[in-house]
C-alpha cells in the first residue's frame, strides 16, 4: 500500500468519506466502495475507520473536485506531521538530516518549476 495513505490519521480518513458523501447517498457510496451501507454508518459514528484499501478506492472513484479536496486533506495531514516532528527536534539535527534535505530540495524544485511556467503579470 502507498505510504502516504497508510500514514493518514483517523480524522483525515473520515473527512475523505464526508467529501464523497456530499454528492452520494450512503448506499451509493457503499456500492462504489464495494462495502455495506452499515460499514459507512460505522465510519460516520467513529466505531471504525476506513482502511488503506478503502481510502485508495475513495481516491479512485472521486471526481475531479473531490480528488482535489482529498489530496488537500492528505497533504495537510502529512505536512502537519512533519511540522510537529520539526518542532519537537533540535534544529541542529534538522539541518544535518539527509531525508529532510531531499524533501526540501524536492519541494524547491517543484515550486521553481511552478513559478517558471506560470504566466504572472507584474
Amino acid at each position: 500500500m502507498v505510504r502516504y495513505i497508510h500514514d493518514l490519521g483517523k480524522e483525515s480518513r473520515l473527512s475523505i468519506i464526508y467529501i464523497l458523501l456530499q454528492n452520494r447517498s450512503k448506499k451509493e457510496l457503499a456500492d462504489e466502495l464495494e462495502v455495506s451501507p452499515a460499514l459507512i454508518t460505522k465510519y460516520l459514528k467513529g466505531i471504525t475507520h476506513p482502511s488503506d484499501e478503502i481510502i485508495k478506492k475513495c481516491i479512485e472513484i472521486s471526481n475531479e473536485e473531490e480528488y482535489k479536496q482529498i489530496i488537500d486533506i492528505i497533504i495537510s495531514d502529512l505536512s502537519s506531521a512533519v511540522e510537529e516532528l520539526i518542532n519537537d527536534i533540535d534544529a541542529e539535527y534538522i539541518l544535518q538530516n539527509e531525508s529532510l534535505k531531499k524533501l526540501y530540495n524536492y519541494l524547491n524544485k517543484i515550486y521553481n518549476q511552478e513559478y517558471s511556467t506560470s504566466s504572472t503579470f507584474v
